[in-house]
């Protein structure tokens, strides 16, 4: 009896919206990486442990 599979069209659609996930943390990443260039100076951890 030949073990069940998916249908490749299904596995295309699932790599599809991984990709697309992908690509929206990315630009997401990003965003957060510019806010936090921006906030640098109030940023509270740094000056309590004096990284600056």
């Amino acid at each position: 009896m030949p073990k069940h599979t998916k249908k490749r069209s299904t596995i295309k659609r699932k790599h599809r919206q991984i990709k697309e996930h992908a690509e929206e943390n990315k630009a997401k990443t990003l965003d957060r990486k510019q806010l936090a260039k921006e906030y640098e100076p109030y940023n509270i951890n740094k000056r309590a442990f004096g990284e600056n």
